[in-house]
């Protein structure tokens, strides 16, 4: 290894491994045992340009008409009421919030949201007259997939800096081969593209700190553009300002003079941090609609309601049914440690081992930057308690840096094995350890985000103790096969289908099949009961474990869309309906007939649909089954389906007890019926019915209300 040479100055980047350890061989015939690891090795070089365009067309083939979601369609339609706004010179504001209808829905709160990446594709979609067809969302795919292997660019380039061409390649390898990178870059549109921004955003920072005391304008430019592309696709971009401001001051005051000719050249620093800075912030402001009509209040309230997401989201975790704002503080690191591949995340601890045992060899500065914006942004989002969902998606912009710290690692221990047979062994390990991840994600293609490791067990284990869909993005094959497999097509009436993503199922019957008659109505898997349906699309997301584990998917189903062989998403058919018709005969007085369809329901058609137990329970009540009613709503309250359903089963189990003549106990299931929906009558009218039989001592209560 030669010695380290000494602080360069200007212009020029500090020497630091890439010039010592990457150095041609002074020896030309060492190239004969070793694989030269050349920081410009122009082969390695090839190399990296070429597995770059071999994965953008793997992404391209793999992405090629994926399923999407209503939370890209939210984000699709939001760009396009922001580009109303524009073209419309500011009078269109219908991004401030729109009601749902069949293909559009703006949530008022879209408009925290930046869309710098969206307006590509919409915009591009617009011109072509793709919004209108049913390619909308497979174009839009296709730029999420470009930026994706921008993303893998950016880290590259990064990685380069670090280490040289081979750690380069080592770092695109094991972020393209990490199943939550491949998967989401697929189809995610919020988080690779704000990955994307913050990668060439630090890389542009490193160019700068690498040209100080004198950045060029082409530096400060294109970090300019790149910080207004990440602020204004998320506005956590802004915490690459603290980054920036924090490792100019290392920068400076750790080499020998720096600090001096920074002082000296203090004007022109500051004039192009302001143009970084300022101009970065105006380009978000004028292409944020919601910014732009109050810059400074509104930017403020954007960063206060995105801290404090306000939405609370159901999620299971470590099989414990809680929500978005209730989680614990190491949710987040506890995500990443089960879904990583585990040879990456030996790989990440063996990097930063070599990092801090080996600093001299390395760019101290150039590591712990990279390490730093990989690692507080994480610290940051615990600190504050920030609203976190859907596994670590959010986070993704964090997980390249610490596979760049993995690439050095393993570059290092490449470099120290002079035999070339022990390079390809160490190449081959590498490969050995990533077989299991990436034959998963080519065995549940497209559903490779799905990934768990074997820390957790495996996606088998975590099924019914974590969400491990996306949005519910399996519901588009679902959706697929029911089309293609059912007669609706045929129908010459039309034919109800029943959903948890109604928008989405409006949406994509009327894109890619325009002449179905079908209606769609909005319900959910547990209160299936409540809607006349001849099929439904129900998935596993947003369930209590154990629902999951005794009543998924329900005995109904037709056709499960699975991954690793578990149902995410299932297809059901009924189109008898006993359970609707007991429903009407219950409301015509008729508690005999209403009993014997429920009995004749459960016994053949659906023995899982525990919704309706509530009902049955009233219908027993009524009947004078109070036996029979008491197990009934005792097991419609253990499965806690809907209020509606709990209501049912409290009144029913009031009225067998006031059968029985336990008033106390009649009146105590009553008064929880009436916490349970206050502004219905039924518990109301029962109760006071109990209270004048317990001071007659004689009768029964009449039937008075209707089931919910």
């Amino acid at each position: 290894m030669s010695s380290k040479k000494k602080p360069s100055q200007g212009n020029t980047p500090n020497p630091t491994i890439r010039d010592a350890v990457n150095a041609e061989p002074s020896n030309p015939a060492a190239t004969a045992t070793t694989i030269a690891p050349t920081y410009d090795n122009p082969l390695l070089r090839k190399v990296f340009y070429a597995s770059l365009l071999a994965m953008l067309v793997t992404f391209l083939i793999s992405g090629y008409n994926v399923g999407f979601h209503t939370d890209e369609m939210d984000m699709n339609n939001y760009c396009k009421a922001n580009v109303a706004y524009y073209t419309s010179g500011g009078k269109d504001t219908t991004f401030m919030g729109l009601p749902a209808t069949d293909e559009t829905k703006i949530e008022s709160i879209l408009r925290f949201y930046g869309t710098a990446f969206e307006y590509v594709p919409v915009i591009f979609n617009k011109v072509t007259g793709l919004d209108k067809g049913a390619g909308e969302f497979n174009s839009r795919h296709v730029f999420i997939q470009i930026f994706g292997v921008l993303a893998l660019l950016f880290s590259g380039l990064i990685a380069r800096k670090l280490g040289g061409w081979r750690t380069a390649l080592f770092t695109i390898w094991l972020l393209f081969l990490t199943p939550a990178f491949f998967g989401g870059t697929l189809f995610n549109s919020k988080d690779i593209p704000f990955c994307t921004g913050y990668l060439a955003t630090l890389y542009f920072i490193i160019q700068f700190l690498e040209e100080l005391p004198s950045p060029s304008w082409k530096t400060s430019l294109c970090l300019m553009a790149s910080f207004a592309f990440t602020t204004g696709t998320r506005i956590g971009g802004l915490l690459l300002i603290f980054s920036l401001g924090l490792f100019m001051l290392v920068y400076t005051i750790s080499q020998t003079g720096m600090l001096a000719k920074a002082i000296g050249n203090i004007k022109q620093l500051i004039f192009k941090l302001a143009a970084i800075i300022g101009g970065g912030l105006a380009l978000v402001v004028v292409t944020w609609p919601y910014v732009l009509r109050d810059p400074m209040n509104n930017l403020t309230t954007t960063l206060t309601v995105v801290k404090k997401f306000p939405m609370k989201i159901p999620l299971n975790f470590e099989g414990i049914f809680t929500d978005s704002l209730s989680i614990p503080v190491y949710y987040l690191p506890k995500f990443i440690l089960i879904t990583v591949p585990i040879f990456i995340l030996a790989a990440i601890l063996l990097g930063i081992f070599i990092a801090f045992t080996k600093k001299k060899q390395y760019d101290w500065k150039l590591t712990s930057f990279i390490l730093f914006t990989s690692i507080f942004p994480i610290v940051y989002a615990i600190m504050s308690n920030v609203a976190l969902y859907s596994a670590w998606r959010h986070f993704m912009f964090i997980y390249p840096g610490l596979v760049i710290i993995a690439a050095m690692g393993l570059n290092d221990v490449f470099s120290s094995l002079k035999k070339q047979s022990f390079q390809w062994a160490m190449l081959a390990v590498c490969a050995l350890g990533l077989v299991r991840p990436v034959m998963w994600v080519i065995k549940n293609h497209p559903y490779g985000y799905a990934y768990f490791n074997e820390f957790s067990g495996g996606y088998k284990k975590v099924y019914y103790e974590y969400e491990t869909d996306y949005w519910k993005i399996t519901m588009k094959d679902a959706l697929e096969w029911l089309m293609v497999h059912e007669p609706i097509m045929q129908a010459k009436d039309s034919v109800t289908i029943s959903t948890d993503m109604d928008m989405f199922v409006k949406y994509y019957i009327k894109r890619h099949y325009p002449g179905a008659k079908v209606k769609v109505v909005l319900n959910d898997v547990p209160t299936r009961y409540g809607q006349p349906w001849s099929y439904s699309v129900f998935s596993k997301q947003f369930l209590t474990p154990e629902y999951l584990e005794k009543l998924y998917p329900p005995s109904q189903a037709i056709h499960l869309e699975k991954i690793d062989g578990l149902a995410e998403c299932a297809v059901l058919k009924d189109t008898v309906r006993l359970d609707i018709l007991a429903r009407r005969a219950f409301e015509a007085r008729d508690n005999a007939l209403a009993d014997s369809f429920l009995t004749v329901y459960f016994k053949q058609y659906s023995p899982d649909n525990v919704g309706l137990f509530g009902v049955w329970a009233l219908i027993k009540a009524q009947l004078g089954k109070n036996e029979e009613s008491l197990k009934y709503g005792s097991l419609g309250l253990q499965y806690n389906i809907s209020p509606f359903s709990n209501y049912n089963a409290l009144c029913g189990m009031g009225l067998a007890f006031a059968n029985m003549k336990q008033y106390d106990k009649a009146v105590a299931q009553l008064n929880e019926a009436i916490k349970v929906l206050p502004e219905n009558g039924m518990a109301n009218n029962i109760l006071s019915a109990v209270t004048r039989m317990r001071a007659s001592g004689n009768g029964a209560p009449p039937p008075t209300g209707q089931p919910q």
